[in-house]
């Protein structure tokens, strides 16, 4: 017997036949026509459902409004909200839909197999925790799974940062926080901290997802007031970690909040975007700085070259790319063999005699 009720909010007849072929054996599918009338009775329904899936042939302004609801009214603390749009909607959508409040996409056309198996994931995560159910560590590998799965959807799409980029940085990042924790321990950072802390990097430039493309994609060097926009990322970077609905009092959210906002800060208060000077800056946010311009200066990017190894690591010692924490500097200098040894043999990037960089 189906127990599970699932609320899909959408007109086109096809899609509805398709649906209910693929999962009504699984759910029990509560069919809404319009927009207008899932926001009079979400209400009574939502304690009922298990999920809400909006079908959408072009992202409509009753999808964005009904979305802005659903998290207005704290529907999506107990209730998934997916977008079930086509697979070219997507490709020039994605932030947009995650900022409309939606927790999840499904691509159009998809196969029945794969939408049976995603939305068992997707309902019983939500209800293990809507439960109490599962312990810190499984709540935070859902919670850590969704958000990178934000990061491929958004950060992909848009093409400003590679998928090697964001696994970079949370692994030097995880590598130098243990470090850290060794050589400090006055800092109260657990093992378990300094995973959450690399984590929390994979998540730095999320807020780039709301920088206008002509400046975030632009080759030449940025006008001041282009600058000044760039450097918004930082807090918007707060505003959409936010919008998803993350709790700060977990660690590993507070630490995501702390180094997307805080990351461009640096010791001597030449920083931004609040000029924060010495331990006023969260140590987080300390210890991922100095991985954002090791990772900055090594890699190439469309506008430059890779700097060379050796003359990368001169740059950060002598402080040319700015002034940072004397311990992390300390620990830097200590775990540095260890990052070099992952460069090249997890991402295949071979350091040769003279410095350079490059990626086979």
């Amino acid at each position: 017997m189906v127990e599970k009720s699932i609320l899909y909010i959408g007109n086109n007849k096809m899609n509805q036949f398709v649906l209910k072929q693929a999962i009504g054996k699984d759910y029990n599918l509560i069919m809404i026509g319009s927009y207008m009338e899932a926001v009079s009775k979400t209400s009574a329904l939502i304690g009922r459902v298990s999920a809400v899936i909006c079908c959408d042939e072009q992202f409509s302004n009753e999808m964005r409004v009904y979305g802005d609801d659903f998290v207005t009214k704290k529907y999506s603390e107990t209730v998934p909200l997916i977008a079930m749009v086509p697979r070219e909607i997507v490709e020039d959508n994605a932030s947009a839909i995650y900022l409309a409040g939606y927790n999840e996409i499904i691509e159009q056309p998809y196969d029945p197999t794969y939408l049976r198996t995603k939305m068992k994931a997707i309902t019983d995560i939500y209800a293990k925790a809507a439960n109490g159910g599962g312990d810190d560590n499984e709540e935070l590998e859902k919670r850590t799974k969704m958000l990178i799965n934000v990061l491929s959807n958004c950060f992909t799409l848009i093409q400003f940062e590679s998928a090697d980029h964001i696994i970079r940085s949370k692994e030097l990042t995880h590598i130098i926080a243990e470090t850290f924790a060794d050589m400090f321990p006055e800092y109260g950072i657990s093992e378990r901290d300094a995973k959450y802390i690399g984590d929390a990097a994979a998540l730095h430039d999320i807020g780039k997802a709301l920088i206008p493309p002509s400046i975030l994609f632009k080759a030449g060097k940025l006008t001041d007031d282009e600058f000044l926009t760039m450097k918004q990322h930082t807090v918007k970077g707060v505003e959409l970690l936010a919008r998803f609905g993350l709790d700060k009092s977990h660690k590993f959210f507070e630490y995501a909040f702390e180094i997307a906002k805080y990351h461009h800060e640096r010791w001597d208060g030449k920083g931004y975007p609040d000029h924060l000077e010495g331990d006023q800056i969260p140590i987080s946010a300390q210890i991922y700085s100095i991985i954002d311009v090791y990772n900055a200066l090594i890699a190439e990017r469309v506008y430059k070259s890779a700097i060379p190894y050796d003359q990368a690591l001169s740059m950060i010692r002598e402080g040319k790319t700015g002034l940072f924490p004397p311990k992390v500097l300390e620990a830097f200098n200590k775990c540095e063999p260890k990052m070099r040894e992952y460069l090249e043999r997890s991402l295949n990037m071979k350091i040769d005699a003279s410095g350079v960089v490059a990626t086979s």
